[in-house]
């Protein structure tokens, strides 16, 4: 695998660390000992840091938000998870990639904390270093464990993911994957110590770190999945501000100003100016080819069941909610088919190899306000603190619609419970918080259309799901299916790393 970037900056070089390389299965490279002695230094180590690979790529297509698309670009990945199998190829947009790049990340994080515990004084850049070293390195594994392991809460015993807190100076080390459990543990530990130090004064671009905003709307996506409610939404809170809909992503606006604006449309969606972005990513991959052309994407239907359904239904009917994103097409030649335009690429002179094409940067939201949001709406339901909720929920649909559905306050939280046995998380829901919750639910899978979201709300609900498909490789994906967790790589199993278990012993990798 060649890499080949017209300028390297020693931030790049450094975050190929050795701990790094015991998961890549490679000996440590003694020519990348350079000396950092500058504050400087230290922020460009951790700009280098943030992952440049993308979970969407290979998370997208387990959802629900996915059919075959007759025509499509047949893809070995796009076939191998619409289908929730082991693949274990080497590519830009393969789970491998973005393990790697998150545990090249930690060890960028790990290596900066070691060089700023060397400074004698504490001043407040140096702490606010350590806030951002702290941060990412509880972010990134935070991400491993909800791709690679089960949901918070399913099992004392489950297996969590190594959860690396030092620079290895060894290439072959054994790590135990102790369990979730313990995991998240060490992810709360780091998260409150990056919240207490993270300072935005000595960023010049605020929205590729992590700012306050992002830290406290990354707080609130790990309480969200802890079940821990009253921290979801004193994190949401200090992330949103005093009024919740300021920075919301406007739909009806978008749609508006920007339909049939392809690039503009793209270009908006992920900009830094946006306000409805907290943390983006500048990431290399084929997402936004593949979004739009891959045979396992969002087809007519898929998008009509999805955002036509009646989200909330009026008490007259006169504004019932239903919601047509602004940035649905539908690619020639392919019939059938529908995308949204999210993203957009711009290439960089790389070096091209079958794995690594000519690097395509495809930038990618990580936090937003519209998920804080969303959070603080199930928090405040979980509490059965229904009126905070249905407020919430009205800044929401004011903002994305322009209107307010006119709703009595109890049919939210009235409803069919036929489909109760469903939705199965860890701290189980009553028969008054699941219409509300489903509710919820509905405007996550809206929101983050294509943006792989969506299967972590399947994984902690433990939905299941089922594929129209003659496919013999096809079984659906049931309730505590193992598959709900990707296979470790093979490097990592290699190195003596406990793989994730597959019914009857099915290791099936496809190459």
């Amino acid at each position: 695998m060649k890499r080949i970037i017209p300028i390297i900056s020693f931030a790049c070089a450094l975050c190929l660390l050795p701990s790094c390389q015991t998961f890549l299965d490679k000996s440590p490279n003694t020519a990348l000992d350079i000396n950092i002695d500058s504050e400087d230094k230290i922020a460009e180590l951790l700009t280098g840091s943030y992952p440049t690979a993308s979970y969407i790529p290979f998370l997208e297509p387990r959802t629900d938000n996915v059919e075959e698309r007759v025509g499509g670009v047949q893809s070995r990945l796009g076939e191998t998870m619409y289908f929730w199998e082991d693949y274990d190829s080497e590519d830009i947009d393969a789970p491998q990639n973005y393990w790697n790049e998150c545990y090249r990340g930690i060890a960028g994080a790990n290596k900066a904390l070691e060089l700023l515990s060397t400074f004698p004084t504490k001043t407040e850049r140096i702490k606010a270093l350590y806030g951002e070293a702290f941060m990412l390195r509880a972010y990134l594994h935070f991400m491993l464990v909800n791709i690679w392991s089960d949901p918070y809460g399913r099992s004392e015993d489950s297996p969590g993911i190594p959860y690396l807190t030092k620079p290895e100076k060894n290439a072959f080390v054994k790590y135990p994957r102790e369990t979730v459990a313990k995991t998240y543990e060490k992810i709360e530990q780091d998260l409150k110590l990056g919240l207490s130090l993270i300072n935005d004064h000595y960023y010049k671009q605020s929205k590729y770190h992590f700012n306050k905003r992002a830290a406290y709307a990354f707080a609130s996506r790990v309480y969200l999945m802890m079940g821990k409610w009253d921290e979801v939404i004193a994190c949401a809170d200090y992330a949103l501000g005093a009024d919740a809909g300021t920075d919301l992503r406007p739909w009806i606006k978008l749609q508006d100003e920007l339909s049939g604006k392809r690039e503009q449309l793209a270009q908006s969606y992920t900009a830094p100016n946006n306000p409805s972005n907290l943390l983006i990513a500048s990431t290399e991959s084929r997402l936004a080819r593949l979004i739009a052309q891959d045979r396992y994407g969002a087809t007519t239907q898929v998008v009509e069941k999805i955002f036509k359904r009646k989200t909330i239904k009026d008490d007259d009917q006169s504004g019932d909610a239903t919601l047509i994103y602004p940035f649905v097409y539908a690619p020639a030649p392919l019939r059938n088919t529908r995308y949204l335009v999210k993203f957009d690429e711009r290439p960089t002179l790389r070096e091209t190899s079958e794995t690594h094409p000519r690097g395509l940067i495809v930038a990618n939201v990580l936090l937003s306000v519209d998920e804080v949001l969303l959070n603080r709406m199930e928090a405040y339901t979980m509490l059965s603190r229904y009126d905070k909720a249905i407020a919430d929920l009205k800044v929401y649909t004011m903002k994305k619609l322009g209107y307010e559905p006119r709703v009595l306050k109890d049919r939210y939280t009235q409803g069919s419970t036929s489909d109760y046995s469903v939705y199965a998380p860890f701290y189980g829901l009553s028969v008054r918080q699941l219409p509300m919750i489903k509710t919820i639910l509905h405007f996550r899978q809206m929101e983050f259309f294509e943006e792989g979201l969506r299967w972590f709300d399947i994984r902690r609900f433990n939905l299941e799901i089922t594929r129209s498909s003659r496919n013999s490789f096809y079984r659906p994906l049931k309730q505590n299916d193992p598959r709900q967790n990707l296979q470790i790589p093979v490097e990592a199993i290699s190195s003596g790393l406990e793989a994730n278990p597959r019914e009857g012993n099915n290791h099936l990798i496809r190459h």
